[in-house]
């Protein structure tokens, strides 16, 4: 998926792939880096993030602090781990969120001046990583995740039961307080 940030002068790769067996992702990741200078890719551990919008919410927060000069990490990438992790602090953003050699799913964004740069990008990462992209594998929910991800925002029974609609997965109530927390970061920035 391309998420069009124009008005903040880039692009956004949206993604996620199974990790192949063997693999770490914090040395897939620095290889990538390496293997496309000057580029902004962050990797998120795919069972802690509450599907697409989430990665996108993060995303345009994270290139509008940039443009308007309120971020708090040096990188757009680290940035975008800020926001959707809903974290102030690096340390503890990369301890909910980030990748570790037990993830089996990895969620990424990769920035881009142009959609165009932005394509390319993604076919070069599927490429260098040898994996293949599907944003989907963001959407794939289980009980673990939908626990996990209620512990690491700070999700009570009480929030989602206030939030959950009468015969709505358990799911969307858990997005919609993610997508709340990570929203409401620029706010106490």
């Amino acid at each position: 998926m391309i998420l069009d940030l124009s008005e903040d002068g880039r692009f956004a790769v949206i993604s996620a792939f199974r990790v192949p067996q063997a693999t770490n992702p914090s040395v897939t990741l620095k290889e990538l880096r390496a293997a496309v200078p000057g580029s902004e890719i962050q990797f998120l551990d795919g069972e802690r993030v509450a599907g697409k919008e989430h990665l996108e919410i993060a995303a345009i927060n994270a290139s509008h602090a940039f443009k308007s000069g309120i971020n708090i990490a040096r990188s757009l990438a680290m940035e975008t781990l800020l926001y959707a992790s809903a974290q102030r602090q690096i340390a503890a953003a990369i301890a909910n969120i980030g990748v570790t050699q037990e993830s089996k799913t990895v969620g990424l964004i990769a920035f881009s001046e142009t959609e165009k740069d932005a394509r390319v990008l993604e076919d070069r990462i599927a490429q260098i990583i040898r994996v293949e992209l599907n944003e989907e594998l963001l959407e794939e929910w289980s009980g673990e995740k939908a626990r996990n991800i209620a512990a690491v925002y700070g999700i009570s029974a009480t929030e989602l039961d206030a939030i959950k609609m009468p015969r709505q997965e358990i799911e969307k109530a858990i997005k919609k307080a993610v997508v709340e927390r990570v929203a409401l970061l620029s706010t106490r920035i």
